[in-house]
């Protein structure tokens, strides 16, 4: 079960009641321009109510063929286990899928790369495993990719290059392993990226350090991590980061 908002076991109005005061689930506010159905709604969920006023939902307001469609999915420390099914990708108009900080395994659906709308993803501190999938970089609009703390493996795919309006990357706290692609440098919009704690090895691609703020002309890139400690034997070469990770050696 979930820690909050979950279905009344009997859809009496007793029951209901009681449900709805358990869940104090509102999503996550973000600073959109259009009008939203649900977002500071703390239904429990499957009662008799729009489904948009479900705590942890929020969908569009507007006047437009958008009208009820879902917009936010969002929950964080909440219990939520299970595994990610593909068919989520048929919310073609959500924007934010944020399932942080709970017990969610298994793999990362490739069908999650038919997002259209998508601006962030966020699966941090679950314990999803497998590779990460090359589909989910064709999410052309994600600006915030966050899949820090999962038990992900194997190599970043080259064509994360494709994600030319993510901000914030956060890979950290994983088994990924192999070279950081110089893909990672077409990312010009990068503010944040942590590679850490991982068992990633080789060098900072050139075409990444030249994003850094510190450069001349300076670029947006501030914050770089990776395992690049200690000195003289790191894991990553990395001689344009912002910090390092101590390595335990």
């Amino acid at each position: 079960e979930w820690d909050q908002c979950n279905a009344p076991e009997n859809f009496t109005p007793l029951d209901i009641a009681a449900a709805n005061a358990l869940c104090s689930r509102v999503v996550t506010p973000f600073p959109v321009t259009n009008t939203r159905i649900g977002d500071k709604s703390t239904n429990a969920w499957l009662t008799p109510v729009n489904e948009c006023e479900w705590g942890g939902v929020a969908c569009w307001g507007t006047n437009d063929d958008r009208n009820g469609c879902m917009d936010q999915i969002d929950f964080e420390s909440d219990g939520l286990a299970g595994t990610l099914i593909p068919e989520m990708h048929n919310l073609d108009e959500l924007r934010f899928f944020i399932l942080e900080q709970g017990d969610l395994a298994g793999k990362i659906p490739t069908e999650y790369g038919l997002f259209k709308k998508l601006l962030i993803f966020d699966m941090d501190y679950n314990e999803l495993t497998g590779s990460i999938p090359k589909e989910i970089f064709n999410m052309k609009l994600l600006q915030q990719l966050d899949l820090n703390d999962n038990k992900l493996n194997g190599p970043i795919p080259t064509n994360i290059g494709q994600l030319t309006t993510l901000t914030f990357l956060q890979l950290d706290h994983n088994e990924l392993n192999g070279n950081i692609p110089s893909e990672v440098g077409e990312l010009k919009d990068l503010r944040i990226a942590f590679f850490n704690d991982n068992d990633l090895t080789g060098e900072m691609p050139a075409e990444v350090c030249a994003n850094r703020n510190s450069t001349s002309p300076p670029g947006f890139l501030g914050t770089l991590v990776v395992d690049c400690n200690p000195p003289g034997n790191p894991e990553v070469e990395c001689s344009c980061c912002s910090s390092c990770n101590v390595v335990n050696v």
